[in-house]
């Protein structure tokens, strides 16, 4: 060891001819930055191609003389370029009304504060405003009005836009750290290289590449501040000096540190299992609200001792893995199919949307979609799969539910045909065992959503394709057009299935390598995967090409391409944040949408928090090997949340789920192959994890408002008493029930109400009614008073209020009032 650290201390780095490369080009990006001059005067028009970005406004409109654009009340004009020097910004604006309305007050605010209140008046006029820029952030010009409709447009307007001006009040840029930071950048490039032991030509190339940015800067600046990151952090013009600092550790003198202490673990078991513990009480604390840039490394490097306990070969014991897979998918099956109908608690208004196409499909001939653009935003595939079902047992919560549930419970047989040949048998069988009861899975499968189906098809094709490029394989072309048959229908599930295709690419190059042999041996059986591949999504081609806006409606909305935050625009700062969020939401924080999880709370269970970062550092071990397209495949999927708002989003990033369970499993595998007491450590961990994940699920998801709230249940209810209206088998019983017109016409109504007859159906409430039958006026609990006057009213002197109602979960918060006239409607309301 003190051989070692004397190794350390000697001063090992010296000046090279090859310096003076990264070293020029670092002296260019400190002259293209500092000298060069400010290129951000100009003056524009709404319409012209150059328009900067304008958030909160609607598109373009054209009058006898102007081209111009109405404002939302809130909206924001966003400012690259200026790095620090402030902008005169001049806006030709107009605020008409109707007349009589006095000239609209307008606050203007930028990144630093209020600007001031400005009366904007009805014809146009041109206002001035300095602007402080900021040399770090974003530039914003915000503004703020009372909201305007002017009938019949029923859109809420502020002001309106028609052309802009921006100087610059200097004439070059101020120094500032993020100056610097991208001055040195081609310098840290070439140190990474050469810390990684890049070749020279590579290394030199990377250095060239990273004075993009200062040469971006300095000619378009507009363009290149807009797609570049925020560096918030100060301190990155020292990162050099910390390079050369750490140089002997970087360049080998960290693993002649890191193979003594190895070997004293290794002949200290006790020290190693000392520090899983340590990892996982970091992770539970992580779960209490504890330090997030405190525990989580701890966490880390308790894994990182513990590595000595992790052994390279496969435990060889015979193991029943065909029974054990059968338990497995029982376990999945029951988890996801009992109570179908009670958990979620109620419909969500896109679960009623997919069982009224559903119930289109069956009903109607002529009715054959491949995308349904608007109404649900999604290929048919899943609508097609639940027609049968949805038809045949009725428009019922479960039925509705059904398809969604058993491909999430087919999923982890799956994943286990997918990983066995990659990690193991044994590992792979716990992997789909961690997978069949996550709470993750659980609150992704058992609602009417296409996200399990989309993953059950690509892990199935993703195994035969595995199989079908052994060069040795008999039958390979079974294996091969199946690969591209459940790979193209996944495009038609969800909008993560657009990434299938890309899996099953990702697969091939694994598993063909660089080695030509393989290639030629396989060219065939890859071109007929291609051929029949591009059959089957044939007809999603063919919608792309004549409605892509529908088709990619849904996927631009929610883009950070697409970004309408009125404080934040640049692409890459949302996918920096998108980045540490999604990286957090294992063992910190998951998604906040009480639909798709319990909020807040982490995507895993500590038992598997812990095993996914032994399973991400074997998989680095071993990534030469076939098992990284495991880890492959779990970085591919996290590009639909990253790329998209609402981080983390647990349908989108669902993918990522299957992979993080078998590498997990492989952790496990490999932990308990190498412990004395390996016999009960793993049906403890997976004891365990099957615990927490029930509570989870089953023990506080129904009691939490978080999560019941984001159902509805009014509607549901509503729908309800309807159902329990309806007396197919005695006319003279049937109670006509009104529900006010949102309400009577709301998906969820009309699905759950779909197999009645028309006059059993839920009548629209226009304020009157029959005065010589029984009748039930059904109105939300939060309705006015003048409404249930006019209810009462209606329904006469023995109109009655029924109390209590149904209620979604029981015991909670009145959700409707329920109004009877007649002994009949009564009588329905006593029913069970």
């Amino acid at each position: 060891m003190r051989s070692v650290i004397r190794t350390l201390a000697r001063p090992t780095f010296s000046f090279q001819p090859a310096l003076l490369l990264p070293v020029a080009l670092t002296l260019i990006a400190i002259g293209l930055l500092c000298f060069s001059p400010i290129r951000t005067s100009h003056a524009w028009r709404v319409g012209e191609d150059h328009e900067p970005v304008l958030v909160g406004f609607y598109t373009n409109e054209q009058n006898e003389t102007d081209l111009f654009r109405w404002s939302q009340p809130r909206a924001a004009l966003f400012l690259y370029g200026y790095r620090g020097v402030p902008a005169l910004v001049e806006l030709r604006l107009a605020a008409p009304r109707q007349p009589g309305v006095s000239h609209e007050q307008v606050t203007f605010s930028s990144q630093d504060g209020p600007l001031g209140i400005t009366t904007v008046a009805p014809y146009w006029r041109r206002y001035h405003f300095l602007v402080p820029t900021n040399p770090i952030g974003e530039t914003t010009l915000r503004w703020e009005t009372q909201p305007y409709v002017a009938l019949p447009d029923v859109r809420e307007l502020g002001v309106v836009l028609s052309s802009v001006s921006q100087v610059p009040l200097a004439d070059r840029p101020p120094l500032s750290a993020q100056t610097i930071t991208w001055s040195i950048l081609p310098l840290l490039a070439w140190m990474v290289g050469i810390a990684w032991r890049w070749p020279p030509y590579w290394r030199d190339c990377a250095a060239c590449l990273a004075l993009l940015p200062a040469v971006g800067l300095a000619w378009w600046p507009v363009t290149a501040e807009y797609w570049l990151p925020m560096l918030p952090w100060p301190w990155w013009p020292v990162v050099p000096l910390l390079v050369l600092v750490m140089w002997p550790v970087l360049t080998g003198g960290w693993y002649l540190m890191w193979r003594p202490v190895h070997l004293w673990v290794a002949s200290r078991p006790l020290v190693g299992w000392s520090g899983l513990a340590i990892a996982f009480a970091s992770i539970l604390v992580l779960r209490a609200g504890a330090s997030v840039w405190l525990f989580l490394p701890l966490a880390i490097v308790g894994v990182g001792v513990a590595w000595p306990l992790f052994t390279n070969q496969e435990d060889v014991s015979s193991w029943p893995i065909g029974k054990l897979l059968v338990v497995i998918t029982g376990i999945a099956l029951a988890t996801r199919l009992v109570g179908l109908e009670q958990m979620p608690l109620a419909l969500w208004r896109d679960e009623a949307r997919h069982g009224l196409l559903a119930l289109q499909i069956w009903t109607e001939p002529t009715f054959r979609p491949i995308y349904v653009p608007g109404f649900a935003d999604l290929p048919a595939l899943l609508f097609y799969l639940m027609a049968p079902v949805v038809g045949m047992l009725g428009p019922n919560m479960w039925s509705v539910r059904l398809v969604s549930a058993v491909a999430g419970a087919l999923t982890p047989l799956a994943l286990y045909w997918f990983a066995a040949p990659l990690i193991g048998r044994r590992a792979a069988m716990l992997g789909a065992a961690l997978l069949a009861w996550a709470s993750w899975s659980l609150s992704m499968s058992r609602w009417a959503f296409p996200a399990t189906l989309d993953h059950l098809l690509v892990l199935t094709a993703a195994g035969l394709l595995w199989r079908g490029l052994d060069p040795v394989r008999r039958g390979w072309w079974w294996y091969v057009a199946g690969a591209a048959a459940l790979g193209g229908l996944a495009v038609y599930t969800y909008h993560t299935g657009r990434l299938a295709p890309v899996a099953l690419i990702v697969v091939v190059l694994i598993r063909l390598g660089r080695d030509p042999t393989r290639w030629r041996l396989v060219w065939s059986r890859l071109v007929l995967a291609a051929l029949l591949g591009a059959l089957v999504i044939a007809p999603l081609v063919w919608y792309i090409l004549n409605d892509s806006t529908g088709f990619n409606q849904r996927v631009g909305i929610v883009s950070i391409f697409q970004a309408s935050d009125l404080y934040r625009h640049r692409p890459l700062d949302f996918l920096a944040e998108n980045i540490v969020r999604y990286g957090l939401m294992w063992h910190v924080q998951g998604e906040a949408n009480g639909r798709h999880h319990l909020p807040l709370v982490p995507m895993v269970d500590p038992v598997v928090g812990l095993l996914l970062l032994i399973g991400v550092g074997l998989a680095w071990r071993a990534r030469r090997t076939s098992a990284v397209v495991l880890l492959a495949l779990w970085l591919l999927y996290y590009l639909p949340g990253l790329l998209s708002f609402n981080a983390p989003h647990a349908m989108r990033s669902l993918g990522t789920l299957a992979p993080a369970c078998a590498l997990a499993g492989w952790g496990l595998s490999r932990l308990a192959a190498g412990a004395q007491w390996r016999h009960w450590l793993i049906p403890a961990a997976l004891a365990a994890s099957l615990a927490v994940n029930l509570w989870v699920y089953f023990g506080q998801m129904p009691h939490d408002p978080r999560v019941y709230g984001k159902f509805d249940r009014a509607e549901t209810v509503m729908a309800q008493l309807v159902r329990r209206a309806a007396a197919p088998h005695d006319a003279a019983q049937t109670v006509p029930v009104y529900l006010p017109r949102e309400w009577a016409l709301s998906d969820t109504v009309r699905f759950l109400t779909a197999h009645l007859p028309l006059e059993q159906r839920p009548r629209i409430w226009r304020g009157t009614l029959d005065p010589d039958s029984d009748a039930l006026v059904i109105l939300p609990a939060f309705a006015n008073p003048d409404e249930v006057a006019a209810v009462l009213s209606a329904l006469g002197p023995t109109a009655v209020e029924i109390v209590p109602t149904p209620t979604i979960p029981a015991n909670a918060e009145p959700l409707v009032r329920v109004f009877a006239r007649g002994a009949a409607a009564r009588a329905v309301m006593r029913s069970p």
